[in-house]
């Protein structure tokens, strides 16, 4: 009986002993999954910052474009205004639509124009 005894305490000792290691295992399971969690966390707000930037950065981008635009806006006008004003004096000027020599209209009652004399565009009215 004494045997029994102990065979029984033996074993409740070995249960116990293999209780509280499965409860070690799943609180370090636990700790690996809280910090795989702030890990995750992390990496989402290392991301929200990236996305953030790069939206700065094309509102940047789109804003240097439009200044761009207008900028080339500009430059086509005066170009043509330099193009027509080279027909001023010598009618050599281009026509920017259909390559055309340009001619200066002078009218009496009108302002007067340069005009392309291959397809009737004004260039540039005085």
């Amino acid at each position: 009986m004494a045997d029994d005894d102990t065979e029984a305490e033996a074993e409740s000792t070995t249960e116990t002993t293999t209780e509280r290691e499965a409860e070690t295992e799943t609180a370090d399971d636990v700790t690996i999954d809280v910090e795989a969690i702030d890990a995750y966390e992390q990496r989402i707000d290392e991301l929200s910052t990236a996305v953030e930037e790069r939206d700065e950065t094309i509102e940047e981008l789109r804003s240097v474009v439009e200044e761009q635009s207008e900028q080339i806006d500009k430059l086509e006008d005066q170009f043509l205004d330099l193009s027509a004003r080279v027909a001023d004096g010598r009618n050599l000027g281009v026509c920017p639509e259909c390559n055309g020599p340009t001619e200066k209209k002078e009218r009496l009652f009108r302002s007067d124009t340069i005009e392309c004399t291959r397809c009737g565009e004004v260039i540039h009215t005085y």
